[in-house]
């Protein structure tokens, strides 16, 4: 990502237009042509799959980089795409099966962040225990749903214990986890403003039929699989790369930047967490048992009377 002079300028705005047009393009395939998607996924799934078995000399950074890889394609995105092509009664069959799933998926590759090298940093120490308040955080807005957290409307995936304020302060938490020596790629630079922009896409695709904060896991899916996939696969520049510099930070300053937004989601998570667990259920317990009513026709409803 940095050279000794600091970041290329010419290079960030290349990956920049490539991320941003890459991800627009999953996202509409997302929304209206999922097939397409899905034969995607798989075909490089199956590309880096033939290119590990057939090069025998791997360190451990490149097993564990190949792991993330298939853990995201076929068995993170590919995962959504194929529950979403089944029919409404095998949905509604397997849904509690592949909550679980999804749950599970969700909270280990959350808790696996706390064991990102730290890069000697104040800002990665610190970074170990926003991972863990988040965590809980989310472990109770999934109790809430009693564990059931999915749904599929129209083939949309929805996600429904991860509120606004948690997507939030999960956002100034990555942003920070991202500054850290071992993300040292240009190509997550846009991970949290397109994860938040596609949210609110699938938001509007979806003609606004949930609220906005039920369409995150999806469109975080899309975002950190594509993401991902370019960080394997660039699309180099076919131009020579001019030498525009961007000064990088010291160590420390990065530190003196990020070290306040951590303190301060630390804070505002704890309070939720408090609250979580000082709230009288019997709210929670009446929402449960009440069906569920799309967000639209919820409104329209409560206009009507």
């Amino acid at each position: 990502m940095y050279s000794e002079q600091g970041l290329n300028l010419t290079l960030l705005i290349w990956n920049s237009s490539i991320a941003i047009l890459v991800v627009a393009f999953v996202c509409y395939l997302a929304s209206f042509r999922q097939t397409i998607l899905l034969m995607l996924v798989m075909a490089f799934a199956l590309l880096a799959g033939i290119q590990f078995i057939f090069d025998p000399h791997h360190n451990l950074i490149e097993i564990l980089s190949f792991i993330k890889f298939m853990l995201l394609l076929p068995f993170g995105l590919g995962a959504v795409l194929i529950f979403a092509s089944f029919s409404e009664d095998k949905q509604q069959r397997f849904l509690l099966w592949f909550s679980r799933y999804i749950n599970f998926a969700v909270v280990a590759n959350i808790f696996a962040m706390v064991f990102a090298p730290d890069g000697d940093t104040y800002r990665g120490y610190l970074s170990r225990v926003v991972c863990l308040v988040l965590l809980i955080w989310l472990f109770q807005e999934m109790a809430k749903e009693r564990f059931q957290t999915t749904k599929f409307d129209r083939k949309f995936f929805i996600f429904r214990s991860s509120p606004l304020k948690w997507i939030y302060c999960h956002a100034a938490y990555r942003i920070a986890l991202l500054s850290l020596p071992t993300f040292n790629s240009i190509q997550y630079l846009l991970l949290e403003p397109l994860s938040l922009l596609v949210m609110v896409v699938l938001h509007r695709l979806h003609k606004k039929r949930y609220p906005l904060h039920y369409y995150f896991g999806f469109a975080d899916t899309i975002v950190v699989t594509t993401l991902t996939l370019l960080a394997r696969y660039p699309i180099l520049p076919p131009f020579e790369i001019k030498g525009y510099y961007i000064t990088n930070l010291q160590k420390y300053q990065w530190d003196m930047i990020f070290l306040p937004i951590q303190l301060a989601v630390i804070g505002f998570a704890i309070r939720a967490i408090f609250k979580n667990t000082t709230r009288p259920q019997a709210n929670t317990l009446t929402t449960l048992k009440t069906p569920h009513v799309p967000y639209e026709d919820a409104k329209l409803t409560m206009t009507k009377d």
